[in-house]
């Protein structure tokens, strides 16, 4: 290969490197509570996932039809990883992009998680799938997976309060 071609053949590769790496911020514990913190209407919706539960994947696609059938209404859904981060490049980011995922997603970097499960929710035993949904100033935790329908029903639910 020429110079030129080795030059623009790297460019390109680190260039789709950039792309999917804005797709997952990597965050500690501290950053991820301040998202919790609002006092507007709106119902945010924390899913904490990772590439290798089984449960997490099957309802993944509940999540991403949810963002759609709900984007006109104040509803926020971030996808919070609890992968290893040095599985970013290896795992998460082709997850991502194999099932196209446009959600905002979240790789939490904060690897003891007895430091910070009780501060999402006392009831959180540690398992996951596990979900957040926080309007106002009122929270509501759910450790399971959700069928499409029951995860509907929720956002309906929590956005009518």
């Amino acid at each position: 290969m020429k110079p030129r071609v080795v030059l623009l053949v790297f460019f390109l590769g680190l260039n789709l490197h950039v792309v999917y790496s804005q797709k997952v911020s990597v965050i500690g514990f501290d950053e991820l509570q301040s998202k919790f913190i609002r006092s507007d209407d709106t119902l945010r919706i924390f899913n904490f996932w990772a590439t290798w539960c089984k449960p997490c994947v099957e309802e993944m696609p509940c999540f991403l039809r949810a963002a759609e059938q709900f984007r006109a209404q104040k509803v926020i859904i971030s996808l919070v990883s609890l992968d290893f981060r040095k599985h970013l490049e290896s795992r998460l980011i082709p997850f991502i992009q194999e099932r196209n995922i446009r959600l905002p997603v979240l790789l939490l970097d904060a690897p003891d998680p007895n430091q910070w499960i009780d501060k999402v929710s006392p009831q959180w035993l540690g398992a996951i799938p596990a979900t957040l949904f926080i309007k106002g100033n009122k929270t509501f935790f759910h450790e399971s997976e959700f069928t499409c329908e029951e995860l509907n029903l929720l956002i309906n639910k929590y956005l009518e309060l």
